[in-house]
C-alpha cells in the first residue's frame, strides 16, 4: 500500500471514530456522512495538507 493509501485509510478511520464517539454521546442517529462521503473529506484533507507544503511519505520504523 502506498504512503498516501495508508494515509487516507487512518483520515476516513477517524473520521468513522469521530462518528461514531458524536453518536454515542448525542444518542443520535447511525452513520451520518455516509462512507464514500468520508473518503471524499479525506481526499480533500489531504489535498489541503498538500497545499500547504506537507508530504506524505513514511519514516523507518523504529524497534520495539
Amino acid at each position: 500500500m502506498k504512503d498516501q493509501d495508508m494515509v487516507l485509510s487512518i483520515i476516513v478511520n477517524a473520521i468513522q471514530f469521530a462518528l461514531q464517539q458524536a453518536r454515542k454521546d448525542s444518542g443520535g442517529p447511525g452513520d451520518v456522512i455516509p462512507p464514500e462521503e468520508r473518503v471524499d473529506l479525506a481526499r480533500a484533507i489531504l489535498a489541503a495538507l498538500s497545499e500547504q507544503g506537507f508530504e506524505v511519505t513514511r519514516a523507518p520504523s523504529e524497534p520495539r
